[in-house]
């Protein structure tokens, strides 16, 4: 395109009248960096591209789906490539023995506004309550742009894994529109990760309430506490104060005397 006139005359216009090099041949200059690619991913060392670097980079986040359709990131925008992250995630629920690991890439907190790229199950992980297990879970992309997720166990060494290839993902002006949407949506996102953080916060606290209460005979709290767990399953859409509120509210009935 850089033999067109009107093409030139743009640039020419958008320079500030400027002259344009027309001294270099727009075919060679893609051979000869196609060309420098090539060996740099193949690992040959040479003078003439010891000191060049060129990196390809991740265009979107990629994560796993949380309770809640949280995004947990584990590869950020603009990671170069190949790359490889490990994160560990534990259970929600008690005695829980599998869990659903669903594959994301976008910019948003919530994964309701991101792309799925794949899902699989990890089964015979730790029989357990809930936090105790263990899950590794790693991202390794390669300069091909095939990502290979696996999920391990570290008691139990069960594991599985996903491989999701590069066809079929998102175009430039798809990736352009979502790291927009992004932007644009940050503060209610960041407004609902926080109400879910609460919520998760006062599950866990209302388990080990009516635990403790049960261990030493104490019904007036396990009542309380048992109250709070029918008020979350009723009111699934709470906002991070009433959340909060709750957890102060439950705490006052096990200082009452």
């Amino acid at each position: 395109s850089t033999r067109i006139p009107k093409v030139q005359s743009m640039l020419t216009e958008y320079l500030g009248g400027k002259e344009l090099c027309k001294s270099i041949n727009p075919d060679e200059a893609v051979a000869h960096g196609a060309a420098v690619q090539g060996a740099i991913l193949s690992g040959i060392r040479h003078s003439a591209t010891s000191d060049l670097l060129l990196v390809d980079v991740t265009p979107l986040s990629l994560g796993i789906e949380l309770t809640g359709k949280i995004m947990s990131t584990l590869i950020k925008r603009n990671t170069p490539v190949p790359v490889r992250k490990t994160k560990t995630y534990t259970t929600d629920a008690d005695w829980q023995t599998a869990v659903d690991i669903c594959v994301y890439e976008g910019e948003r907190s919530c994964t309701d506004g991101n792309n799925l790229l794949g899902e699989f199950e990890i089964t015979g992980i730790e029989r357990a309550k809930r936090g105790e297990p263990q899950v590794d879970v790693t991202f390794d992309l390669d300069t091909n742009g095939c990502l290979q997720v696996t999920a391990v166990d570290q008691k139990t060494r069960a594991s599985a894994a996903i491989t999701i290839t590069n066809s079929g993902r998102l175009s430039s002006d798809e990736v352009d529109r979502m790291v927009a949407d992004a932007a644009r949506m940050r503060a209610a996102d960041e407004a609902r990760v926080a109400a879910v953080e609460a919520k998760n916060e006062l599950e866990y606290m209302v388990s080990q309430v009516i635990e403790e209460a049960l261990s030493v005979g104490n019904t007036r709290v396990e009542v309380a506490a048992r109250e709070v767990r029918e008020w979350i399953d009723e009111h699934p859409g709470s906002t991070r104060l009433e959340y909060v509120k709750k957890q102060e509210e439950l705490r006052a009935a096990m200082e009452r005397r």
